[in-house]
């Protein structure tokens, strides 16, 4: 094949894979050689693209052009998943404020508001009221000087406090006669109205010896129940009592016969007999550890406390009082329980109230680490529907 034949395939290969028609390959050699027609390169040009059927072969990628797609490809990727993101949380944010703007228009809607009208009714339910009342230890000495200020105690403040307890009880019974019919009061006498001989120390220091102290308690007790007579406008008071661990005429407690040496079980029959003619009055004296009495249809436990026994371990009165608790329970199914001793007022179970004190802060409470309290008793009620409703202290300053 002469010379110039041979260049014209060379570009007749290299425009065929490039796609090239077989015209425009021929005007392509023209236009080098325009004497090519004149040696028939015309027909030779169709006779190939007649004869041969184009195929476009791509040469093999490098791998470094691979690399380089691949990148690209990559942050095309990455542009796309952060549009997509941007595109989503738009269309959240877009969400959200529609539905504050539903919200809003919701609020600016018209509403139709009704009355409430005022119940002054006090007949809707009947309750009955129960005062707690212990750990008075009236003839006990507190000299501030030993507790850094934070109480004094002695006769004349004891008498202080009792009297505004026992205004402060009739007060709290008026109160609640604005929602509940109140016609009965358990007037609970808890124990620990004396504090005794129980400890050498008392001896030295008590204002009172104990058969003193018994007379000055029934003394103060007695006027109590009648200003509560007179004021209360009550047609029923039943006082349940329970005798303390201080007011007993041995240094050792006793279990089967502490009734028989107790200065307070004796004082709760004296003022009993002082009652007998007073058919408002009825007082309930147990020889044992408990009184039950029946409240509205709810069995009421009391007892003075110091059975319940604990070495203050985490959680404190709490869980050893609900074991003891459970246990009574088994002997005697109780409702709700009503006990004193600890000098704090709080509900420590769902089910049981402990009694504050009439004494308030002391040295013992001080060396013991017990919380600085206020001379309180308890008050609460006992809803002929609801039970157990109102609890709060009555204050005795």
């Amino acid at each position: 094949m002469p010379e110039k034949y041979f260049v014209y395939d060379e570009l007749i290969k290299e425009m065929k894979l490039k796609n090239f028609e077989a015209k425009e390959v021929t005007n392509h050699i023209m236009s080098i050689d325009p004497s090519a027609i004149k040696e028939g390169l015309r027909r030779h040009v169709k006779k190939l693209f007649r004869e041969t059927p184009i195929q476009i072969i791509e040469p093999p990628a490098t791998p470094k052009e691979l690399i380089r797609e691949d990148i690209q490809r990559r942050a095309s990727n990455a542009k796309v998943k952060s549009l997509e993101l941007k595109y989503n949380a738009l269309l959240d944010d877009f969400v959200e404020s529609e539905k504050r703007f539903d919200i809003l228009l919701g609020i600016k809607e018209p509403v139709s508001f009704t009355r409430i009208e005022m119940d002054l009714s006090s007949n809707v339910h009947t309750g009955t009221a129960v005062a707690q009342l212990s750990d008075w230890h009236f003839e006990e000495r507190v000299d501030p000087l030993t507790i850094n200020g934070m109480n004094e105690y002695n006769l004349d403040i004891a008498s202080q406090r009792w009297n505004k307890c026992i205004q402060n009880l009739i007060k709290l019974i008026r109160k609640e006669r604005m929602a509940i019919t109140i016609e009965n009061l358990v007037l609970w006498l808890g124990g620990d109205f004396i504090t005794g001989y129980i400890h050498e120390e008392l001896e030295e220091g008590n204002y009172l010896s104990p058969t003193e102290a018994t007379r000055f308690a029934k003394e103060r007790i007695i006027v109590g129940i009648k200003f509560i007579l007179d004021h209360g406008d009550l047609k029923r008071i039943v006082i349940p009592c329970s005798f303390g661990n201080h007011g007993r005429t041995n240094k050792k407690p006793r279990v089967a016969t502490a009734y028989k040496n107790s200065y307070e079980w004796m004082m709760f029959k004296d003022i009993a007999d002082y009652f007998k003619d007073e058919s408002r009055v009825q007082f309930i004296i147990p020889n044992g550890l408990f009184t039950y009495i029946d409240i509205m249809g709810y069995t009421g436990r009391f007892w003075h406390g110091d059975s319940i026994k604990y070495s203050g371990g985490i959680g404190g009165l709490t869980i050893p009082l609900i074991k003891a608790i459970q246990r009574y329970d088994e002997q005697q199914k109780a409702h709700y329980n009503f006990m004193g001793h600890y000098h704090q007022f709080w509900q420590a179970t769902k089910n049981c109230i402990v009694n504050g004190s009439g004494i308030g802060f002391n040295a013992y409470a001080q060396r013991i680490g017990a919380s600085p309290e206020d001379a309180v008793q308890a008050f609460s009620i006992i809803d002929q529907k609801w039970g157990l409703t109102i609890r709060c202290p009555i204050f005795c300053k």
